[in-house]
């Protein structure tokens, strides 16, 4: 009987991070790490470890490589944005072990303003109307974003005359449309393997809990143009909003895996376990997508 191999999942209290352990944990050995010592992670994995915020950079830094180090970890894959910045902008050792995106992507992704600039020449037709100044935007009802935040924190609907510049934030053009995400994951040298994208029917604090998957080509013509322009190694997502003319426009890009990668996984493709296999040298085997509506319904685990 073969050892198991060891994975790291950080974040196991966030639903990216529980997704990945719960896809992970048959065939593999994890290791969980999260800031709060009740993370529902933790509940699913081999052993886990309480471990400083990313904001506390170098104590950060050191405790995940003493993990490495002392869990004999094979891989890692971290999903959280914070960790996932520090992780990328600094020397950590055993980098090799961390499926984390290039140093460039992760920064422009991780900043919704600086994505909108880097794209809008490049595929100005999925970039919709935005700018720093409620006043320089055209529609009536505008969108209020922090220009970094995750999840869908401190997001606000509203008519234009009711905002001004502030600080931090920037406006969009507001999308009545469907919401699409797209999960994907690309392999070592950047390019797309696999990408799936689902209309988020119903959500829970900006999470997927009913949706359809649908391979719409649109969809994935885009995807594959951003991923020409922006080099992902690693899973990903990508969300997009339809304005009242059914044209795609896009939301978000997030240098990690989804809340929803379970239904995804639901429709037949289980991406952390397939992004393991591509870092391993293994190419997918031939994977059927399964088309149609999916519902996310919770389960207990007894823990201690």
């Amino acid at each position: 009987n073969k050892m198991r191999e060891r994975i790291l999942v950080t974040g196991a209290g966030g639903p990216a991070g529980i997704n990945v352990i719960k896809l992970l944990r048959d065939k593999y050995y994890i290791v969980s790490t999260d800031i709060n010592e009740y993370s529902e992670g933790f509940a699913l994995s081999n052993k886990y470890y309480v471990i400083p915020p990313a904001s506390e950079k170098e104590e950060f830094i050191k405790s995940l490589e003493t993990i490495i180090e002392e869990e004999n970890i094979d891989l890692a894959i971290p999903t959280v944005d914070e960790e996932i910045e520090v992780l990328a902008n600094n020397n950590i050792r055993h980098r090799e072990k961390l499926i984390l995106h290039p140093r460039e992507t992760v920064n422009i992704c991780l900043n919704k303003l600086k994505t909108y600039e880097y794209l809008k020449d490049k595929i100005p037709e999925i970039i919709p109307a935005y700018s720093q100044d409620p006043s320089n935007i055209k529609s009536e009802k505008i969108v209020k974003k922090p220009i970094k935040s995750r999840g869908s924190r401190n997001i606000y609907i509203g008519n234009k005359d009711e905002f001004e510049k502030e600080e931090g934030y920037f406006f969009v053009e507001y999308l009545p449309g469907n919401e699409w995400t797209v999960d994907a994951i690309a392999d070592k040298d950047g390019k797309l393997v696999l990408a799936i994208p689902r209309i988020r029917l119903k959500t829970k604090s900006g999470v997927s809990m009913i949706g359809k998957i649908e391979m719409n080509k649109n969809i994935l013509k885009y995807v594959e143009t951003i991923t020409e322009h922006l080099k992902f190694t690693g899973g990903f997502n990508i969300q997009f909003k339809e304005d009242q003319n059914k044209n795609i426009k896009l939301q978000e890009i997030n240098v990690r895996f989804s809340g929803g990668l379970d239904i995804t996984a639901a429709s037949g493709a289980n991406l952390p376990e397939i992004l393991i296999d591509l870092w391993k040298g293994k190419k997918p085997n031939n994977i059927i997508i399964k088309e149609g509506i999916y519902v996310k319904i919770t389960q207990v685990y007894r823990w201690k």
